[in-house]
């Protein structure tokens, strides 16, 4: 199966699944993270890509959300979320973590499987090959 994917612009970067357990605040109180979070294109708002797989929609406000889903969904066994959580040092529970919210169909590694392949190749397009408005701050 190939993904449809597309851009949309939003007010907020932070609101969509993965933003909270991908992106950290540097500790000296600037205003860096890691890893690199949007830039906000003037008169639009902030990138989001929106990528169509099957009857599901898996959206991305940054190309390190990308990465990530990409880098935990490919990780045999797939790790849980309570472990995935567990990293962030947050008073937020796994059950709130983007894993846990992502459809059982989309977890059977069968399916995993593909949808890597094909999210690798979104990437490449949307992300590596640049050409869109989908860039971090440096």
């Amino acid at each position: 199966m190939n993904p449809s994917y597309r851009f949309t612009f939003e007010d907020n970067w932070e609101v969509f699944p993965m933003a909270f357990w991908v992106h950290t605040r540097a500790d000296d109180g600037s205003n860096e993270w890691s890893p690199p979070v949007p830039m906000e294109v003037q008169h639009k708002g902030f990138p989001v890509l929106r990528v169509d797989w099957g009857q599901h929609e898996l959206q991305f406000s940054a190309p390190g959300q990308l990465a990530h889903f990409i880098d935990v969904l490919s990780t045999k066994p797939l790790p849980t979320s309570k472990i995935l959580s567990a990293r962030k040092n947050a008073p937020v529970g796994p059950n709130g973590h983007w894993l846990s919210r992502l459809p059982g169909d989309l977890k059977s590694p069968r399916t995993r499987e593909k949808l890597v392949d094909a999210m690798r190749q979104v990437y490449s397009e949307a992300v590596t090959r640049g050409g869109s408005d989908f860039k971090v701050k440096s």
